[in-house]
């Protein structure tokens, strides 16, 4: 427990403020209450010196007004009663802001439910849980730094309150002694033991409060825990649907090449056969010669024999691309040739033989060019169905990523306002830490003064008899607290 969390219970005290000597009047007031004591309170009541006041002024004040008449001591007791009566209505306002202040805190944890809530979604940010670890190891280093450094400065407040409680038997004695301030004395002993009841209240509720933030704490941790869980499961789909979708672009391109690489050796065939197509041609060609100069009987029917094979040879260079027109052609001038040399000698017997090696040649070329054309048809459609699958699935990919890109950014925005809040609560803890400071301050020039004072009076006991009674108990209440915020 660092001076922060000392801060907590108390923003700043001021003491009991004496007036003047002659009208002896006291007030009591209240500066500030922390809202968790103001809460926790049944009979809140605070004896405070104003903050301009010093102790060894209101010592004087009392000693003063102990010296008036028992008049004048009546109307002091009146004025305390009213005072009494208005410092209860202001811890009732206060208790009031307490419950709104308990609010507020509520609304405070909601956004920081959400901003995990959302980090269910962030699956192309893998690095924000690391980012979430540090910021709680960070965290739990402060905290241990601070309840080491609470440790050392309750103890050097355990030996000054050790000192104050012997102030307060040596006080007592006197108090005993003297007879006209006992119905006071009692009244303040009176005070003092609600004040106790009081004080162990509150400091019940605070430690009820603390193990149901605790409860809440590992409540939030565990789903914190799941959210990490769901968040992994996320980004190994993720990998998984990129996995697959890289080894179906290299089935894609190995189907591809693989295409491309027969019909490549479909195009090298068809060379070939077109190839021996010209070879077959010329040695006809070579042939028909030869049955020309053996047979002049024959050269007319020869000479319009060889001008048909002519034209079918000018149209197979032109028409390529028409196989299947040339292939029609040639097997109908192939029949007109049959039929004219069925009127021919025997002489021509051979050349027939030989036409007919030509026409199953052809055949078996058009078989080979409609198969080839079939496998190319069936290969375009197996493309064309893999480029649909594999461009719907980019899609999907796309379209998934963009909605995990923008649930980053939300869970960025959630994230920069948490840390704002932040910033804002570490403020208040510095001004509670310079109130206290402050008041500290003014707690060593109250002793400096009381040191060097004569004999109290009794009226003087039971004002600090009551401060010393009131600053114990904040400080026991104050220690069950500070295991409770360190955790947080």
């Amino acid at each position: 427990m660092d001076q922060k969390e000392l801060s907590d219970p108390l923003n700043s005290v001021s003491l009991i403020k004496g007036t003047s000597m002659n009208n002896c009047n006291f007030s009591w007031h209240f500066k500030s209450f922390h809202p968790f004591m103001v809460h926790k309170l049944d009979l809140p009541l605070l004896f405070v010196l104003g903050p301009n006041q010093t102790l060894g002024a209101g010592l004087d004040d009392l000693t003063k007004s102990n010296m008036g008449s028992s008049g004048e001591s009546e109307k002091m007791i009146q004025r305390l009663n009213d005072e009494l009566r208005e410092a209860r209505e202001i811890a009732n306002t206060e208790k009031q802001k307490c419950i709104e202040l308990q609010g507020n805190m509520l609304h405070t944890f909601q956004p920081f439910r959400f901003s995990v809530l959302s980090c269910l979604h962030i699956q192309q940010a893998p690095n924000m849980h690391l980012y979430f670890k540090g910021v709680l190891e960070e965290e739990r280093k402060g905290h241990k730094q601070q309840a080491e450094q609470s440790s050392k400065q309750i103890k050097h407040l355990q030996g000054q309150l050790q000192q104050l409680q012997d102030e307060v038997d040596v006080l007592r004695e006197q108090i005993n002694v003297s007879s006209g301030s006992r119905d006071e004395l009692q009244k303040a002993q009176d005070e003092m033991k609600s004040l106790k009841r009081a004080l162990e209240a509150a400091s019940a509720e605070r430690d009820r409060d603390v193990t149901a933030v605790q409860s809440n704490l590992a409540t939030a941790s565990k789903d914190l825990d799941k959210w990490r869980q769901t968040a992994s499961k996320y980004e190994r789909e993720v990998e998984e649907l990129r996995h697959d979708l890289e080894q179906q672009s290299k089935q894609w391109q190995k189907t591809a090449e693989i295409q491309a690489n027969e019909l490549q050796s479909m195009q090298l065939e068809c060379n070939g056969l077109q190839k021996e197509c010209s070879v077959l041609r010329s040695d006809k060609q070579d042939m028909v010669n030869k049955h020309q100069k053996e047979k002049n009987s024959l050269q007319s029917e020869c000479a319009s024999l060889r001008a048909e094979k002519e034209e079918i040879f000018k149209a197979h260079q032109k028409e390529k691309a028409n196989v299947q027109s040339q292939c029609a052609a040639l097997r109908s001038e192939k029949e007109a040739l049959l039929q004219k040399q069925q009127q021919l000698e025997q002489d021509l017997v051979s050349l027939r033989g030989q036409n007919t090696d030509l026409n199953s040649k052809l055949k078996v070329l058009e078989e080979s060019q409609q198969e080839l054309e079939k496998n190319l048809v069936a290969i375009q459609l197996q493309h064309q169905q893999d480029n649909s699958k594999l461009q719907t699935q980019l899609d999907e990919a796309e379209s998934r990523s963009k909605a995990l890109q923008k649930e980053c950014e939300e869970a960025q925005m959630e994230l920069s306002d948490l840390k704002e809040r932040y910033e804002k609560t570490e403020q208040e803890k510095q001004t509670l830490t310079d109130q206290l400071e402050e008041f500290k301050a003014g707690m060593k020039d109250l002793q400096e003064k009381g040191s060097n004072t004569p004999l109290l009076l009794p009226v003087q006991a039971i004002v600090i008899g009551l401060i010393l009674a009131l600053l114990f108990w904040c400080f026991s209440a104050i220690t069950p607290s500070s295991g409770g915020k360190t955790v947080v």
